[in-house]
């Protein structure tokens, strides 16, 4: 098939030197249609540029209207916290919740997720609208960058995307020469209610990235971490997002967390939850939060 033959000698150019030098980056036509893999179990295919986009990831949307395709937007989630487009709808409730009705209503020819999704309602979205449905990868800082690219193709914004990708990787280079004298440190991350992360996700990325080494392990579980085991093995950070509602205040009123190390020396570090949870165009920036808070030393 023609189509993916193309968009993939296509990566492969755009991919090479990203962000090595400036170079000049003609507007070129795209050609479709396209298609790219992403995070479903099937290739992404649109036949022309999407001109109706429903995004159910803030990042995702982040990415698009950072594309300079935010007109198209129809449906984005709630609570995006960015210029949003007067025409689009919230679709996405703060819950999470998909109102598979209203984006059917809509009429995307495009439906941008994250695996985080639930795959039974992008589904039926799909379905229902006869919408291409594209899930972005969102585990790690080059999974972002990956996603840019592939929503780049798709919208027709390849060039977009490539100098977009090209930002990120320089702010991150910038952020690991910072880094590279510091000595990792351990951390406890507190989602709110105790709730942690794994080492395969976003900011479980970005933490291991800044040489923070999570006291959680590798795979914590989504309960509440214990609190008798949190203890034990004693944090000299704590770092909580910024929806957490953890105070320092509670931590040292709390028998279960006043004696460890970071409360102790009131390593609480707090990070906006927007910056290191949204698989989108301020990734960088988010990782550059968590770096700060994890070895403030090496940003002085």
């Amino acid at each position: 098939m023609r189509a993916p033959l193309l968009a993939l000698v296509a990566a492969a150019l755009l991919g090479a030197g990203c962000g090595e030098r400036a170079e000049p980056l003609g507007a070129l036509e795209q050609t479709y249609p396209v298609s790219v893999q992403g995070a479903g179990d099937r290739p992404t295919v649109v036949k022309s540029r999407p001109e109706r986009i429903v995004a159910l990831d803030p990042g995702s949307a982040e990415f698009v209207i950072a594309l300079g395709a935010g007109g198209r937007l129809v449906g984005i989630p709630s609570g995006l916290g960015v210029s949003t487009p007067a025409k689009a709808r919230e679709v996405v409730r703060p819950t999470g919740l998909l109102d598979v009705d209203a984006v059917v209503a809509l009429k995307p020819d495009l439906i941008l997720a994250t695996p985080s999704t639930d795959e039974l309602d992008l589904a039926r979205a799909g379905r229902n609208s006869g919408a291409a449905v594209y899930v972005q990868p969102a585990s790690s800082i080059e999974n972002v960058e990956a996603g840019a690219i592939d929503i780049g193709f798709l919208i027709g914004e390849a060039a977009r995307a490539r100098q977009i990708v090209g930002q990120i990787e320089r702010r991150v280079g910038a952020v690991q020469q910072r880094l590279a004298g510091a000595t990792p440190v351990s951390v406890f991350v507190d989602t709110g209610f105790f709730i942690t992360v794994p080492r395969r996700s976003l900011l479980g990325d970005l933490v291991a990235k800044a040489k923070g080494e999570s006291v959680a392990g590798p795979t914590p579980g989504p309960g509440p971490f214990p609190l008798t085991k949190l203890a034990k093995l004693n944090p000299a950070v704590y770092l909580a997002t910024s929806d957490s509602q953890v105070t320092l205040a509670q931590l040292q009123q709390s028998a279960a967390t006043a004696k460890l190390t970071a409360v102790r020396k009131k390593r609480l570090e707090i990070v906006s939850v927007a910056l290191t949870t949204r698989a989108g165009p301020r990734i960088a920036e988010g990782f550059e939060a968590v770096a700060r808070a994890l070895h403030p030393d090496a940003f002085r």
